[in-house]
């Protein structure tokens, strides 16, 4: 049987040849074995990165892996949108202006990509006391004061947004209204002395971040998260440098809400409920003045540091003296068995737990019902908080006309 060989069209030679190539292409010889890489999967970390500022640095580093999840081996061509950041061969990316740019990292002709941004914050030479001043997104709030007072809320915040992960361990409940009584309290201090004191709000769901830990547990690794955390201790530590220079010394109030059975205010000076539960003469002793958040003030004061404490002109005595319950104070000296917040992270980086410091710090801790649940009876308590600490600070550091 004869036949006609038909000549193969041009177009399927160059298609056969150019697979012919491309096989070729993703052979690798081993001794006498030959191995075809179907294909490859190129993993780049971080995958999601934040540079603060133009002229700071971050590592990127590429990874390949067969179908099988080996290791291959090949170089590693980076590229990127370089009008916002430059990236060398061996991964180092440079902030170049503000901006969004996708990183991609090519090994033996895959690609895996990256985001990178770079965010350049306002650059501000003098606070104007009342002006808002936001970080990144608005996440984190700066409301600068002309008081020798720190204010922040750490946990009342309500952004959820999608480009921070939720955080895998620790607290996550929100403290409900309490950017609200924030807010108030400063109003407050404005109606009362025509000053106000330095406020600093997260607005982002605890879910999201947490200020009031350690930046490890905080953002648990989030970029977005981690600058959010800067953002808020940053500006605290702003406002107490400021305090320092205009008065010398001062006082910080980290403000949160707890859900414990009673209601009452639970003031946090870094001693355990164990400590409180102490006699005055032993609470007396030097060692308590030196593990407290108000070292600073405990140590000048002429008082015993339990009076400090709970005595008629602590801040607890001037808070019953306005109706408002607390421990400790007269009225409830010590939490006793019952549920008690000694004071956080915040409180113990922000207070004064060494000689050096001259800002005392106390956590408050709110009850809802009664001060944090409505907008007038938020109104009420601020109006009697904002008059015990002028008060307190009246009585012990002279600060405030009466």
């Amino acid at each position: 049987m004869t036949g006609t060989i038909l000549p193969i069209p041009a177009a399927h030679r160059l298609r056969t040849a150019a697979k012919l190539l491309a096989a070729l292409a993703l052979t690798a010889c081993s001794g006498d074995q030959v191995t075809v890489i179907q294909s490859l999967t190129v993993s780049i970390q971080p995958r999601r990165a934040l540079i603060v500022g133009v002229g700071q640095s971050l590592d990127f580093d590429a990874v390949a892996r067969d179908a099988r999840g080996a290791l291959v081996s090949g170089e590693v061509q980076w590229s990127s949108d370089a009008a916002i950041a430059e990236i060398l061969s061996n991964g180092l990316a440079t902030g170049v202006a503000a901006g969004v740019t996708t990183i991609s990292a090519t090994i033996e002709g895959f690609t895996g990509t990256a985001q990178l941004e770079v965010f350049v914050p306002e650059q501000v030479g003098t606070y104007e006391v009342g002006t808002s001043y936001f970080g990144r997104r608005e996440y984190v709030e700066y409301i600068p004061g002309d008081l020798p007072v720190v204010m922040s809320a750490p946990h009342g915040g309500a952004f959820t947004p999608n480009e921070i992960a939720d955080r895998a361990f620790g607290v996550t409940g929100t403290d409900r209204n309490t950017v609200e009584l924030i807010l108030a309290v400063r109003e407050e201090f404005l109606e009362q002395t025509g000053r106000a004191p330095h406020v600093i709000i997260s607005h982002l769901a605890r879910v999201k971040l947490d200020p009031n830990r350690e930046i490890v547990e905080a953002a648990q690794d989030d970029p977005y998260a981690e600058q959010a955390w800067q953002e808020f201790q940053g500006w605290i530590k702003a406002a107490r440098v400021t305090i320092d220079v205009d008065f010398g010394r001062g006082m910080y109030f980290d403000l949160h809400g707890h859900g414990h059975d009673i209601d009452r205010l639970e003031l946090g000076y870094l001693l355990s409920a164990a400590d409180l539960n102490r006699s005055d003469v032993a609470l007396n002793a030097v060692a308590f003045v030196a593990s407290s958040s108000i070292r600073d003030l405990g140590r000048d004061s002429p008082l015993p540091f339990s009076q400090l404490l709970r005595g008629p002109t602590s801040l607890g005595g001037y808070l019953q003296a306005e109706g408002v319950r607390g421990v400790p104070s007269p009225g409830d000296v010590s939490p006793g068995s019952d549920a008690y917040f000694t004071g956080g992270y915040n409180t113990r980086e922000h207070g004064a737990r060494s000689d050096g410091e001259v800002i005392s710090g106390v956590q408050i801790e709110h009850h809802f019902s009664g001060l944090r649940d409505t907008s007038g009876n938020r109104r009420v308590y601020a109006a009697q908080l904002a008059r015990s600490i002028r008060a307190f600070m009246l009585e012990h550091y002279g600060f405030f006309s009466p």
